[in-house]
């Protein structure tokens, strides 16, 4: 039973911290989005996560964008034929979509500012040259 518990500690650990990365995170970033204390994230890091608490394993895939489903699975809590038939994860995002997104939905960000920023993009997009004119011009 142990050599399980430090299998799934090590899986753990090696999903947060790949996942941590890619969204270009600090430990002491993520400890802070998501209200877990930065030892309990670092403890995880390092691949002791005894019995974690459920919501401290959820606010802390929310903020790295993670399937809480997948960290089940490398909990243990869950085998992965439990999950074969689940839908595949949503890619992740640029992080710079990401970035847009967090401040588009920053509660102290006035409707104004987030519809004129909205507005700008939409007209950035609409400028843009059409692809299959644009492919023609190459040639």
């Amino acid at each position: 039973m142990a050599a399980e518990e430090n299998d799934s500690g090590k899986r753990f650990a090696r999903l947060l911290r790949e996942h941590r990365e890619r969204a270009r995170l600090r430990q002491e970033d993520v400890a802070e989005k998501s209200g877990v204390s930065l030892s309990t994230i670092q403890r995880w890091e390092a691949g002791s996560a005894r019995n974690p608490k459920p919501a401290e394993v959820q606010a802390v895939c929310r903020v790295l964008g993670l399937s809480t489903v997948i960290a089940g699975v490398a909990l243990g809590y869950l085998a992965p034929a439990d999950v074969e038939y689940l839908p595949p994860p949503p890619r992740p995002q640029d992080p710079t979509i990401e970035e847009a997104i967090a401040i588009l939905e920053d509660p102290d960000m006035p409707d104004a500012t987030k519809q004129a920023a909205l507005h700008y993009l939409r007209y950035l997009h609409s400028t843009r040259p059409d692809p299959a004119t644009r492919d023609r011009a190459a040639s």
